[in-house]
């Protein structure tokens, strides 16, 4: 049963971490694409976010490998 219930996890997080890796590259994709120092502010804010989000993604996957 742990097994069942690791693998359903590793599932979860890997689809998670997907998504966070998505999430990421459109913010660097709206970073590359305005020059408007406000935003860019606001976007790097979220970008530095999504990018811990993704790390903590990587860590929750090598736990249940």
């Amino acid at each position: 049963m742990l097994e069942i219930e690791q693998a359903m996890l590793r599932d979860r997080f890997q689809d998670l971490l997907a998504l966070e890796q998505q999430a990421l590259k459109a913010y660097e994709e709206l970073a590359a694409r305005t020059t408007d120092p406000e935003i860019l502010q606001k976007v790097a804010h979220l970008r530095r976010d999504k990018q811990r989000h993704v790390e903590l993604a990587e860590r929750l996957l090598e736990i249940v490998e």
